[in-house]
C-alpha cells in the first residue's frame, strides 16, 4: 500500500475504524511506581479485531512475539515513544494454512504508538523469488569459477559435444590451454592437433561416440609458436532412449611434463640396467623405513640368488662372513645414525652354493626432511679374483723382495774378501799393469758393494716399514762440503760448486744425508751436460732446511717426471749405454728425506735445466716412523 494511505499523527486514530489495514493503538503499562512494564493494545479497527483473533494474540505486545515473525527488540519501542520518530518493519505469519506478510509501520499516539498493517504478501514473495534466483545466479557463478580455478590448477579443459547443437562447447580456459581458440566444430578443434595425428584423433573420437563407457586417448598438439605439447583425452558419450549418441562430455589433460618425466624415468631405468648388465655388478636399493631391498636382476650372476630368494637387511646380515660381520654392520649403523652421505666396505658373501665371495659394497644414502637416513641405493662388485690376484703378487713381492734382501746381505762377505785381497795386492810392490788390474777389481767391488746398500735399503724401506735412522745434532753445510769434496776428487774433469746460506743446523741422520747429497750429485754427474757446472746449494730458512742440486742439460721427459721416484726405474745417461747403479737411487732419497719429516721435488725444463729441491724440518724426532729409531740395533741388523 502507498505511502499516502499513511495518516499523520493528529488523525491516526480518527481514520483507523474507516482504514481496510488493521490498526492497534497500544499504551503503556505501568506498576504503582511508574515503572514501564509492557505495552498492550486498547482499540483495534474492524481489521485488527479479525487478525487478533484469528492469531489468537493477547494484549501484550511481549506475546506477540512468540506468534508474530519480525516483531523488533523492545528497546525499538522505548525510542519510539520517548523520541517520537515513527518505526518501519516486516511481520510475518501463517493465516488459514498459509503465509501472510505484513509491512508494518508503528507511530507514537499520546503516550503509547499506533501499528499499522498493511498486506505485503505478494510483493513478499516477489522480493523472495528475486533473492533466490540471485543467490541461484551467485551460486552457479561459484561452481563456474570454482571449475575454472580447479581445471587451471589441474592443467586441464573440459568440454561438452550435443548432438543436437552439433557443436562443442570448451570452458573458458580453452584459448590458454591450447594456445589458440578450440572453436565449436571438430575441423576447429583438428586444427590444435598436430597434423601427423589428425586422421588417428578423429577415428579415436568416432569410436567414443560408439564406446559404452570411458574411453581415453592421446595426442599432440602444436602450438602457435611451434611448440609441442602432449595431451590425454578423456570423456563418455550419453544416449537417448533410441540408445543414440545424444552428448560426449570430458576433459583435456596436458601431460607433457608427465610423458618427459615418464621418459626421462625409462630412460634412466634403461642407463641403470644396462650399467648392471655392463659392470656385472648387483645394484640394490634399500629402504630404511620397511627394512626392505630391491635387489637387481645381477644376482643370480653375482651370487647365484634369484631376486626373489633374497631378502632384507637381516637376510643381508646373515650371508655376511662371521668375521667381517660385526665390523660391517657397524660401520653401516655409524653411516646411519650419523646421517652420512656415502658408505662402502669390503666383505665376503656367502654365495647360493655356499662358497664366499669377496664383495665391494658402495651406497649412497638420502634423508628425509628431518635429515634421517630415508633410504641407500648402492652396488655389490664382485672382486673375488682380483683379491686374490692381488695377494698373489703381494706375495710374489714379498718374496722376490725377501730374496733381494737376503742374497745383497749375503753377497757381502765374498765381496769384503775380494776388496781386501785386491788391496793387499796393491800394497805388495805390483809393476804398473798389475797395480792398475788390482786398482779395477778394488773400484768393481766399491761399486758392487754401494749396489748392495741400495738393495739392503730398498728391502728395508718394503719389508722393514722404513730405513733406519740415527739422529743427531748434525749441520748439512758439512755434509755437503764434505761429500762435494769426496766427488770432485773423484770426477775431476767436472765442475761441482757449493753455496751456503743461513743457518745450517739441525736434527737428522749425517750419514743419511751425506747418501742424499752423494746420490742427488751423482745422478747430476751421469745426466748433466758435462760442459756445464753442478750448483749444490744449502739454504736455511726459520723452521726449514733446503737444499738444491741443479745441473744444465736436455730436461727430463714429461712422461718420465711421474715414475722418476719409482725404484728400478732408470733415465738413461746422456752419454747413452746403461746407468752405472739398479735405478734405486732417486727412490732412497726420497725415501731418507721422507723419514726426515720432508719432501722431494724436481725442476725440469730447457732453460734452467734439471733442479731436485730436498726440503727438512729442524727436527726430525717427530717424522720418523716404524722401526727408525735414534739409537740402538745395527744396520746389519735391521737389514736380516
Amino acid at each position: 500500500m502507498a505511502s499516502s494511505w499513511l495518516p499523520g499523527p493528529e488523525l491516526a486514530w480518527t481514520l483507523h475504524a474507516e482504514c481496510p489495514a488493521p490498526c492497534v493503538l497500544f499504551q503503556p503499562m505501568g506498576d504503582a511506581s511508574g515503572t514501564l512494564l509492557d505495552f498492550q493494545w486498547v482499540t483495534l479497527n474492524p481489521a485488527a479485531e479479525t487478525l487478533v483473533r484469528e492469531l489468537g494474540l493477547k494484549r501484550e505486545l511481549s506475546s506477540w512475539a512468540r506468534a508474530l515473525e519480525g516483531v523488533p527488540k523492545w528497546a525499538a519501542f522505548l525510542r519510539l515513544v520517548e523520541e517520537g520518530r515513527s518505526l518501519s518493519f516486516e511481520l510475518g505469519c501463517r493465516l488459514e494454512g498459509k503465509p501472510r506478510w505484513f509491512r508494518a509501520q508503528a507511530m507514537r499516539q499520546g503516550e503509547g504508538f499506533s501499528l499499522w498493517l498493511f498486506d505485503d504478501t505478494e510483493a513478499h514473495e516477489e522480493r523472495r523469488s528475486l533473492r533466490e534466483a540471485l543467490a541461484r545466479e551467485q551460486a552457479l557463478q561459484a561452481r563456474e569459477e570454482h571449475l575454472r580455478l580447479a581445471l587451471e590448477t589441474a592443467g586441464m579443459v573440459a568440454w561438452e559435444w550435443s548432438a543436437q547443437r552439433r557443436s562443442i562447447v570448451w570452458s573458458s580456459n580453452a584459448k590458454s590451454f591450447f594456445g589458440l581458440t578450440p572453436g565449436e566444430s571438430l575441423e576447429d578443434f583438428l586444427a590444435c592437433v598436430h597434423p601427423d595425428e589428425r586422421t588417428r584423433v578423429t577415428e579415436a573420437i568416432q569410436q567414443g561416440l560408439l564406446a559404452q563407457g570411458p574411453y581415453t586417448f592421446q595426442f599432440r598438439g602444436v602450438w602457435p609458436d611451434g611448440s609441442v605439447r602432449c595431451y590425454e583425452a578423456v570423456g563418455q558419450t550419453f544416449r537417448d532412449e533410441d540408445e543414440e549418441p545424444s552428448r560426449m562430455l570430458g576433459v583435456v589433460l596436458d601431460c607433457t611434463e608427465r610423458e618427459a618425466a615418464q621418459a626421462a624415468l625409462r630412460e634412466a631405468e634403461e642407463r641403470y640396467r644396462l650399467a648392471a648388465w655392463a659392470t656385472n655388478d648387483l645394484l640394490y636399493d634399500w629402504s630404511h623405513a620397511t627394512d626392505h631391498i630391491h635387489w637387481g636382476e645381477a644376482s643370480q650372476s653375482v651370487l647365484g640368488y634369484r631376486p626373489e630368494e633374497m631378502g632384507g637387511l637381516d637376510w643381508w646380515a646373515e650371508q655376511l662372513h662371521p668375521e667381517d660381520r660385526q665390523l660391517v654392520l657397524q660401520s653401516l649403523q655409524q653411516v646411519v645414525d650419523s646421517g652420512g652421505e656415502a658408505w662402502s666396505a669390503e666383505y665376503r658373501f656367502r654365495r647360493k652354493d655356499g662358497s664366499y665371495a669377496y664383495v665391494l659394497d658402495r651406497g649412497l644414502l638420502s634423508h628425509d626432511g628431518r635429515g634421517r637416513t630415508s633410504r641407500m641405493i648402492g652396488s655389490m662388485m664382485d672382486i673375488t679374483e682380483r683379491k686374490r690376484a692381488m695377494e698373489r703378487m703381494q706375495e710374489e713381492a714379498r718374496f722376490r723382495e725377501r730374496f733381494i734382501g737376503i742374497l745383497g746381505h749375503d753377497l757381502r762377505n765374498p765381496l769384503n774378501a775380494i776388496s781386501l785381497l785386491a788391496r793387499t795386492l796393491r800394497r805388495r810392490g805390483l809393476n804398473a799393469p798389475q797395480q792398475q788390474l788390482a786398482q779395477r777389481i778394488e773400484a768393481s767391488a766399491s761399486r758392487m758393494g754401494n749396489m748392495i746398500s741400495d738393495i739392503l735399503d730398498l728391502t728395508r724401506a718394503r719389508l722393514s716399514g722404513g730405513i733406519p735412522l740415527h739422529l743427531g745434532r748434525t749441520s748439512l753445510p758439512e755434509v755437503c762440503r764434505q761429500v762435494v769434496e769426496e766427488l770432485s776428487v773423484a770426477h775431476p774433469d767436472r765442475s761441482i760448486v757449493f753455496e751456503t746460506q743461513g743457518e745450517g743446523e739441525g736434527l737428522w741422520d749425517a750419514e743419511r744425508l751425506a747418501q742424499v747429497v752423494s746420490n742427488l750429485v751423482g745422478n747430476a754427474l751421469e745426466h748433466g751436460a758435462p760442459e756445464g757446472p753442478i750448483l749444490v746449494r744449502c739454504v736455511g730458512e726459520e723452521d726449514r732446511q733446503l737444499l738444491e742440486v741443479s745441473n744444465p742439460g736436455a730436461p727430463i721427459p714429461s712422461h718420465l717426471l711421474g715414475t722418476l721416484f719409482d725404484p728400478f726405474r732408470q733415465v738413461l745417461p746422456r752419454h747413452g749405454g746403461r746407468g752405472s747403479g739398479l735405478g734405486l737411487g732417486l727412490f732412497i732419497v726420497r725415501e731418507l728425506v721422507e723419514a726426515h719429516g720432508g719432501h722431494v721435488e724436481v725442476r725440469s725444463n730447457e732453460q734452467e735445466g734439471t733442479t731436485f729441491v730436498v726440503v727438512l724440518p729442524r727436527d726430525s724426532r717427530q717424522a720418523h716412523r716404524g722401526p727408525r729409531s735414534s739409537a740402538g740395533g745395527s744396520e746389519e741388523a735391521h737389514s736380516a
